[in-house]
């Protein structure tokens, strides 16, 4: 069998942020019925800002081990996936994971919005312009048709410059404001990616039957959103349980010992769970799990059987 070697040009080439969602729903549905699980993550920190990580997964239905490497400092990020076959242990992929992570990272906060917006919500605003931003706009356009995006950033020249990639890139409307409360002000989507270190968002900022996608703060010291929001969350999801009780300071401050009602993304796209009516807000976190990577892999090595080279 085939051991394949994808750069993240590759990576780039052959998917695309719908078929990662698809991707991703494809695989947490998998691991509702228990064929498919998480192998935890474990992580260093030292400073400045600087963190090494490690997780994986194993699918049965889709025969395949993967694990990924990365470490990430303010001077750059390096990520490496490994794809084993669970049948034989035979290599199957090796792949620079820098887009693949991207792709995966966004296409689970595009599937959480699928599952837990209103199907009506026609406004994001994203708050953070980083290198992962984009493609969270790009997720959420994916399941939801956008008529405007709000753009707020710590620096106003970086949210001036994202809201015109925004229109160039995406093709949608970005408007640009100063502050995080006039951004997030009646929006019925609110993306946080950050690397804050401190809260900087409250329940006050968030429109009544809002979703919040908090997805920047993976490290077990930052938080993004001041953990007394989680009391008026009438749904609250998490990618991975185990990854959010060790790695979400926010979830970690608010439900203690007792995490009895999050509930995971796999729940809701099998329907165990729903989206309330009438909420005054829903809540996802995303921590990052090896089932959004090993559904990327899974991917690619589908369309190389499809498309096999010449």
């Amino acid at each position: 069998m085939s051991c394949y070697q994808w750069t993240d040009r590759d990576v780039e080439a052959r998917a695309d942020l719908p078929s990662v969602i698809d991707a991703v729903q494809g695989v947490l549905e998998h691991e509702a019925t228990g064929a498919a699980w998480n192998i935890d993550k474990t992580m260093a920190t030292w400073s400045p800002m600087s963190s090494a990580h490690a997780l994986g997964a194993i699918d049965t239905e889709e025969q395949l081990v993967v694990f990924k490497t990365w470490v990430n400092t303010p001077a750059g990020a390096t990520a490496v996936l490994t794809a084993f076959s669970a049948a034989d242990g035979s290599l199957r992929a090796s792949l620079q994971a820098g887009v693949a992570g991207a792709l995966r990272t966004a296409a689970v906060s595009g599937l959480a919005t699928r599952w837990m917006s209103h199907p009506d919500a026609d406004e994001l605003a994203v708050l953070g312009t980083g290198r992962q931003a984009l493609r969270q706009v790009a997720a959420v356009a994916a399941v939801r048709n956008l008529r405007r995006v709000r753009v707020w950033s710590r620096t106003a020249e970086r949210a001036v410059s994202f809201a015109a990639q925004v229109r160039t890139d995406l093709g949608l409307a970005a408007e640009v404001f100063s502050t995080v409360e006039a951004a997030s002000q009646d929006a019925p989507i609110v993306s946080l990616i950050t690397r804050a270190t401190d809260p900087f968002f409250s329940l006050d900022a968030l429109a009544e039957g809002a979703h919040l996608n908090a997805v920047g703060a993976i490290l077990p010291a930052n938080a993004e959103f001041d953990a007394s929001l989680l009391a008026s969350s009438a749904l609250t999801v998490v990618d991975s349980v185990s990854n959010a009780q060790r790695g979400s300071r926010e979830l970690r401050e608010f439900f203690g010992d007792d995490w009895t009602s999050v509930r995971r993304l796999a729940d809701l796209v099998t329907g165990k769970v729903t989206r309330p009516e009438r909420p005054r807000c829903t809540v996802f976190k995303g921590m990052g799990m090896g089932l959004s990577d090993l559904s990327v892999a899974a991917l690619l090595l589908r369309g190389a059987r499809l498309s096999p080279p010449k």
